[in-house]
C-alpha cells in the first residue's frame, strides 16, 4: 500500500484537530491543568530573586543548552511513542513547561551554586534520582505523563549528562574566551 503525502498531511491535520478538541475538553483548568500551571509559575518568579546575577549570562546559557537538549530529546521519544502526555498547560503535545522552563530552572539553580564538579555530580546526581523515581512516576500517576515503550529508570542516566554535557561545554567556552 503506497501511502502519499497529501494523506500525511490530511492525518496530521485531524491529529491536530482531535488533540486540540481533547485538550481543550480534557485538559484546560483541570486539577492537572492548575498543578502544571503553579508548578510552572512558582520556579519563574522565584528564579530571578536567586540567580546570581553577575553570572546570568553564563548561567543563562547553561539554562539554554539544557533546554535544547530537553526540547530535542523529547520530541524524539514522543515522536518514536516512548511516551505523550495525556494533560499539558498548552495544547501543544509536548510537556513545554517541563523542558522549557521546570527543568532548565532546576538545572541552572544546580550550576549555580553547585560550581565544583564533585559537588556539582552528587547534585545533578540526586536531582536525577528525583526526576526519574519520584517525578516522573507521580506525573504518571496523575495521567499527565503515559510510558509506552520506555521506563522512567530510562531516565535517570540522561538527566545526568545533560548537566555533566552542558557544564563541560560551558567550562570549554570559559577556557577559550580566557586565552
Amino acid at each position: 500500500m503506497e501511502i502519499s503525502w497529501q494523506e500525511v498531511v490530511e492525518t496530521t491535520h485531524q491529529y491536530r484537530d482531535l488533540h486540540f478538541e481533547y485538550w481543550f475538553n480534557e485538559s484546560l483548568f483541570t486539577f492537572r491543568w492548575w498543578a502544571l500551571f503553579i508548578t510552572t509559575l512558582v520556579p519563574l518568579i522565584v528564579w530571578p530573586i536567586i540567580v546570581d546575577k553577575k553570572r546570568i549570562f553564563e548561567i543563562m546559557t547553561y539554562g539554554f543548552m539544557v533546554t535544547v537538549i530537553a526540547v530535542i530529546s523529547d520530541k524524539i521519544g514522543a515522536s518514536l511513542l516512548l511516551w505523550k502526555y495525556k494533560h499539558t498547560l498548552t495544547p501543544v503535545s509536548t510537556l513545554i513547561e517541563v523542558h522549557i522552563i521546570q527543568m532548565p530552572l532546576i538545572y541552572m539553580i544546580i550550576y549555580q551554586y553547585f560550581k565544583k564538579w564533585k559537588s556539582f555530580l552528587i547534585a545533578v546526581t540526586i536531582n536525577a534520582y528525583i526526576f526519574a523515581f519520584v517525578l516522573e512516576p507521580l506525573l504518571v500517576w496523575l495521567q499527565i505523563y503515559e510510558l509506552y515503550k520506555w521506563k522512567t529508570k530510562y531516565s535517570f542516566l540522561p538527566y545526568i549528562l545533560i548537566a555533566v554535557l552542558c557544564k563541560s561545554i560551558i567550562n570549554k567556552l570559559k577556557q577559550s574566551s580566557k586565552k
